[in-house]
């Protein structure tokens, strides 16, 4: 039997599939959130969703994901489509120091779409809720010759005395650190487009997912916020150039050691003459990066479930970052990060 299509079942319909495919997972996000101290007023089915919540600071953020620039079905599942299309969002909401709160979807739409693939792409969107937070409580669905996926979120602060984290806090003298490992999700997407071989299976799979199932670093960045960082971002288009832009944020300038880069032995191993480069600008591994005395990383560090690696240094400048080796002589990168219009 053929799959049904979108063009068999047409948008109202479609929209009325999607949200009964998540009611019930979704309606116990909406109760944490409630139990919170949120009051969610409206959600899917009306004009607009609605809700009121405890005073304080409140960030929106959004992402877009399109076929055919940020993902390939060649590659990417329909489910980790799901995951990843809000992971990315609650990643920038943890690098601001907030929890997430509520989110809508937006879809834009080829009619020759399965109805099953995009129930399954909201199956892995509530797979990430569950795990980090926050609620589905609306959105819309457009017709498109490109297919994408749209997701806005909204985070809070977590008390009215708490700041946000900010690019443009970071000041000379600070060490910058950053979480866990960089360059699996850029060595999980050379894996997969260029068929590396990868003979073991669980290496291959943590590559794979790396790339396709990034994990949001939400609890991180609420302890950052409480405990005085005060500069930070998300690593989405690579190292080097969102060390950059956090650089050029407060006009400052970096030095980082080639040396302290973190990448795993499973990386090493798969790319022995590229690591480096991956893990510097192979983008999209949505870990934290930040600046911050020296005391308060060590303060840190027993807090969080995830390693902390200090890898530099802020020094004076206008926004350029130097990589030397452990020599102090400067590395040559080749890659740098992802630029939509030069990459």
């Amino acid at each position: 039997m053929r799959a049904m299509l979108v063009r068999d079942i047409g948008e109202f319909p479609l929209i009325d599939r999607l949200a009964r495919a998540i009611v019930g997972e979704n309606a116990a996000l909406i109760q944490r959130l409630d139990d919170d101290g949120f009051r969610t007023l409206l959600t899917i089915g009306d004009d607009a969703a609605a809700w009121d919540g405890p005073p304080g600071v409140r960030v929106l953020t959004t992402d877009t994901m399109v076929e055919g620039v940020h993902f390939s079905f060649d590659y990417t599942g329909w489910r980790d489509l799901g995951w990843k299309s809000l992971a990315s969002n609650l990643s920038d909401v943890a690098a601001m120091g907030c929890r997430p709160t509520y989110s809508i979807v937006t879809l834009g739409l080829r009619d020759d779409l399965p109805v099953e693939g995009l129930l399954d792409m909201y199956r892995g969107i509530m797979d990430v809720a569950r795990l980090h937070g926050g609620a589905v409580v609306g959105g819309d669905i457009v017709k498109s010759p490109v297919f994408f996926v749209t997701v806005a979120l909204e985070g809070a602060a977590p008390s009215p005395e708490t700041g946000l984290l900010r690019r443009d806090a970071a000041k000379p003298g600070d060490l910058i650190a950053v979480t866990g490992h960089l360059g699996c999700s850029g060595g999980g997407l050379r894996m997969m487009m260029t068929g590396t071989d990868i003979p073991d299976a669980t290496a291959s799979k943590h590559l794979r997912d790396a790339h396709n199932r990034p994990v949001p670093r939400v609890k991180a960045g609420l302890l950052m916020a409480e405990r005085g960082v005060l500069s930070a971002m998300d690593v989405s288009d690579g190292l080097i150039i969102d060390l950059a832009k956090m650089c050029s944020a407060g006009n400052v300038g970096a030095r980082l050691n080639a040396g302290s880069i973190p990448a795993d032995d499973i990386l090493k191993a798969a790319f022995p003459d590229d690591w480096l480069s991956l893990a510097l600008g192979g983008g999209e591994d949505y870990e934290l990066l930040f600046t911050a005395p020296a005391d308060v990383i060590e303060g840190l560090r027993p807090a969080l479930d995830v390693p902390i690696t200090v890898i530099g240094e802020v020094v004076g400048g206008d926004g350029s970052v130097e990589v030397l080796d452990d020599d102090g002589n400067p590395v040559v990168v080749q890659r740098r990060g992802w630029d939509h219009f030069k990459n």
